[in-house]
């Protein structure tokens, strides 16, 4: 497509100042973010200052269209601004983890709310606060970048050289084991069917024989693990998936 014709179908689409660089080539090293809010174009709205923190943002101002939406757009993380809807958002939040699962929530409401964990948000923000919350928010629930090494839990992780260390040691990964420590550690304290794993390790729907996994999870263990053979961080959710449970996890 010729590039004025790009720049004249973004402007149509209404696709915001991010999307519009990624369709000239430009390459995003930010979070992928799907901001739900309030269509009132009075309400403040922190979607600008989640661009200038790097990030790309889309906006949807339904929670049935964003879910519907969800799986085209692939977000890293759902954030649910409630407050700006003037409404709990705990169903709401019920609602986009049963559908999205294991995408990462931010729940942002109103000063008079007292949080449930049971609602299902990884991060729950309560008013008064300002965009820097937000996007420190982001930071922590953030995908593991393929740059230098990063501290997440007991976890210090490079990518980009293949190697783990925790426990007071290094452990060097293969290829197929970073990735998969990579996609667990993204999405981190939730369950992770054995599907979402090969479809995002193995880049294969196919189900037959998901033996390869079970042998690559025994030897991320030996890599993260204390004792392989009863697994503290790495832990099997039966019928499920796995679940890289770094919550109440300490190196100490």
């Amino acid at each position: 497509m010729p590039f004025v014709s790009r720049v004249v179908t973004q402007i149509r689409r209404g696709f915001k100042k991010r999307d519009f660089l990624k369709t000239l080539g430009f390459r995003m090293t930010g979070a992928n973010l799907l901001l739900i809010e309030t269509h009132r174009v009075t309400a403040p709205s922190f979607s600008d200052d989640l661009e200038k923190g790097g990030h790309t943002v889309r906006v949807e101002n339904k929670v049935a269209t964003a879910i519907e939406r969800a799986p085209r757009l692939e977000p890293d993380i759902i954030i649910l601004d409630a407050a700006s809807m003037r409404t709990v958002g705990n169903r709401m939040c019920r609602r986009i983890r049963g559908a999205c699962d294991p995408c990462r929530l931010i729940h942002l409401v109103e000063n008079h709310i007292t949080p449930d964990s049971k609602w299902g948000a990884h991060i729950t923000i309560v008013h008064p606060f300002t965009g820097r919350k937000v996007l420190n928010a982001v930071k922590r629930l953030r995908p593991l970048p393929d740059g230098d090494w990063r501290q997440v839990g007991p976890l210090r992780v490079s990518v980009k050289q293949r190697r783990v260390q925790c426990w007071d040691e290094e452990k060097r990964l293969t290829p197929k084991e970073t990735r998969l420590l990579q996609v667990l550690l993204n999405r981190a304290d939730s369950t992770v069917s054995r599907k979402y794993l090969i479809k995002h390790v193995w880049d294969t729907d196919y189900l037959g024989d998901t033996r390869t996994l079970d042998v690559h999870i025994s030897w991320l263990r030996r890599a993260i693990e204390k004792d392989p053979l009863h697994p503290r961080l790495l832990q099997t959710v039966r019928g499920q998936g796995y679940r890289l449970d770094l919550s109440g996890a300490s190196a100490a």
